[in-house]
Formats: structure tokens, C-alpha cells, sequence
């Protein structure tokens, strides 16, 4: 086979791709489309919860065990706006799975392209835990500035899926190094043969 003809490292030929399509291309559809309705869920129940301002009473009664009267409308504002800018990076994680997924329908899966896509779902998706949980006593302390000077309180709390989020994201990423490492090896060894 020669220069010409050669199909580089990485891409298949069109039959073959149709045939993986007709194998992976429902799974990646449906990840894909799961993910957007994810992101569009996670925003409703942000603004859900901040416009209701018992409800955030309740919550952060419940975090400090202490009774609360409920936030102003400023600052459940900046609380929303603040859950939003945590919601951006959970939408570039889902635009990262969204060109991962639209990688292996192309026919590209092991290759460096799709390892790097796999990567930006790991980091993307640790940027955005790393700054939910930076958030939460910011967060509870702008909503007790409205309570007198002794009952305002800033709550530092972990969840037990915040360790589960995170190990599930570095796997992401080390998956990544190793399928990019991979790739690069292949493309070495093809170059060589």
C-alpha cells in the first residue's frame, strides 16, 4: 500500500465506520442526549431552589442545626449566580461528552483526538466539583448576612458523593493519558512498519 492510499492511524474506511456506527451509534446518541437533559435538569432544580426562599431556609437550618429566618431576594440572587457560574462548567464537561461521543460515531475512538476529548469530561467535570464544594460556605454565608450579627454562620460541608464524583473523574482522566499514550504507540509503531 502506498502513501496515496494509505488511510492514516486512527480514522477506518467508511464501510467500517458504518458498521461501528450501526453498533455504537444508539449508546453514543443516547449519552449524548441524556447529558443535555442532565445539564437543562440541574439548572431548573438551581433556580428551583433559589427562588424559593423556605426552601433555602430549611436547607441551611438543616446544615447548621440552627433555626434561620428566611434569605432576601438579593441574596438567593447571588446564591443562583453563583450555583450558575458552578452550572457552566458541568455544560463544558457535557459539550466535551458531546464531542467524545460525535468522535467515536466519526470512527475515531483510539485515537488521540477522542483521548483528549476524554480528558476535558475529567478536568471540566473536577473544575466544576472542585468549585461546588469551594462554594457551599460562601454560599451559606451570603445567605445569613440578613441574621443578626451573632446567628450568621458559615457551614464547610462534604457529601459522601462528592469523593464518588471525584474518583469517578480521575478515572476519566486516567483513562485518557493511557488511551492517548496508546494511540500515539500505535501511530509510532505503524510509522515504523
Amino acid at each position: 500500500m502506498n502513501d496515496a492510499t494509505r488511510v492514516p492511524q486512527g480514522t477506518m474506511s467508511p464501510s467500517y465506520v458504518e458498521a461501528l456506527r450501526r453498533r455504537i451509534g444508539w449508546i453514543c446518541q443516547i449519552v449524548r442526549f441524556a447529558s443535555m437533559l442532565y445539564a437543562g435538569w440541574v439548572l431548573f432544580l438551581i433556580a428551583q431552589f433559589w427562588l424559593d426562599g423556605d426552601r433555602v431556609r430549611r436547607a441551611h437550618s438543616y446544615l447548621t442545626k440552627m433555626q434561620l429566618t428566611e434569605p432576601q431576594a438579593w441574596q438567593r440572587a447571588i446564591g443562583f449566580s453563583l450555583q450558575f457560574v458552578d452550572w457552566l462548567l458541568v455544560v463544558a464537561a457535557i459539550y466535551a461528552v458531546w464531542r467524545l461521543m460525535g468522535t467515536y460515531l466519526e470512527g475515531r475512538i483510539f485515537t488521540p483526538e477522542a483521548a483528549d476529548w476524554l480528558r476535558r469530561v475529567g478536568l471540566f467535570g473536577l473544575g466544576a466539583m472542585a468549585l461546588d464544594i469551594a462554594l457551599r460556605p460562601v454560599v451559606t454565608a451570603i445567605s445569613s448576612l440578613h441574621m443578626p450579627e451573632g446567628m450568621r454562620f458559615v457551614a464547610i460541608h462534604f457529601q459522601p458523593n462528592d469523593l464518588l464524583n471525584t474518583l469517578f473523574l480521575l478515572a476519566f482522566i486516567a483513562l485518557a493519558h493511557i488511551f492517548k499514550s496508546a494511540a500515539e504507540l500505535a501511530d509510532d509503531h505503524a510509522q515504523i512498519i
